[in-house]
C-alpha cells in the first residue's frame, strides 16, 4: 500500500507535456571597423586616410584567420555598410555602444608617426567591449649615409725642358730626309690630392605603409583568443 502511494504521488507530480529550450545565437562573429585614429606629433591629423587599407587587408586575411585559426569571421563592415547590420545605431558617436546593442566585434586602429618613429597598434574587442586580441606593428626613421670625397689636380712648373723633335721629309719614293730640331718648353710636375669631405645624409621618415597594416592584421588574428 505505501509502495502504491509513493507511485500515485510521483506520477501525480509529473508535467503532462516537455518543457523545450531554444537557444538563438551564431557562433560566426562580425567586425565593425572604426575609422582609424591617426597622431602626427600627438596632434590628430585627417590627411592620411589608413580605413580603406585596414578594411582591405582584414577581409582579405579573413579565410586565412577562419581556416588557421578559428576565427570564425562572417562580415567585416565599416561607416558605409554597418547598417547592414546595424540599423540605424550611429556609429560615428556611440560605437562600442552600437557593437553592445547589436552583438559583434569591433575593431580600434591607432596610428602613431613621429620623425624618428611609427607604429600602429590594433585592438579587438568584443560585443562587451572587451579586448579579445591585439597586435602592434612599429618602425624607425632610416638613414643612408653616402660618403663623399674630392679629388684636387695640382701643375706645378719645374723649369725648362729640353727635348727634340724630328721630322722625314721624302722628295719621292727613293729620296728622304731627316730633319731633327732641338724643342724648349716649360716642365710640369702634375701632383694629385684627395680630401674628405662631410657625408651626404639621406633620411627615409617612418610611414606606416600597407605593408605593416597588412603584418599588423596578421597578427591581429594569430592572437585571437
Amino acid at each position: 500500500m505505501f509502495f502504491l502511494l509513493c507511485s500515485l504521488l510521483s506520477n501525480a507530480g509529473e508535467p503532462d507535456h516537455q518543457m523545450e529550450i531554444e537557444v538563438v545565437g551564431s557562433q560566426y562573429k562580425d567586425i565593425f571597423i572604426m575609422p582609424p585614429k591617426v597622431k602626427q606629433d600627438g596632434k590628430e591629423v585627417t590627411k592620411y586616410d589608413y580605413e580603406p587599407i585596414v578594411l582591405s587587408k582584414m577581409v582579405m586575411s579573413m579565410k586565412t584567420a577562419n581556416y588557421y585559426w578559428n576565427a570564425n569571421i562572417e562580415g567585416i563592415y565599416n561607416l558605409n555598410t554597418i547598417s547592414t547590420i546595424g540599423g540605424d545605431c550611429n556609429y560615428e558617436t556611440k560605437p562600442f555602444q552600437c557593437a553592445n546593442e547589436n552583438s559583434h566585434h569591433i575593431l580600434e586602429t591607432d596610428i602613431q608617426i613621429t620623425d624618428q618613429k611609427a607604429y600602429i597598434a590594433m585592438t579587438l574587442y568584443d560585443e562587451d567591449s572587451m579586448p579579445i586580441a591585439s597586435a602592434t606593428v612599429s618602425k624607425k626613421l632610416r638613414r643612408k649615409i653616402i660618403p663623399r670625397k674630392k679629388q684636387t689636380t695640382t701643375v706645378t712648373p719645374n723649369g725648362v725642358g729640353f727635348g727634340t723633335n724630328t721630322n722625314t721629309v721624302c722628295t719621292d719614293r727613293q729620296s728622304c730626309s731627316t730633319q731633327t730640331r732641338g724643342v724648349a718648353g716649360p716642365r710640369n710636375t702634375t701632383g694629385f690630392s684627395t680630401e674628405e669631405l662631410e657625408p651626404t645624409i639621406i633620411s627615409f621618415p617612418a610611414v606606416i605603409d600597407a605593408n605593416d597594416v597588412s603584418q599588423a592584421v596578421q597578427l591581429l588574428y594569430s592572437n585571437l583568443k
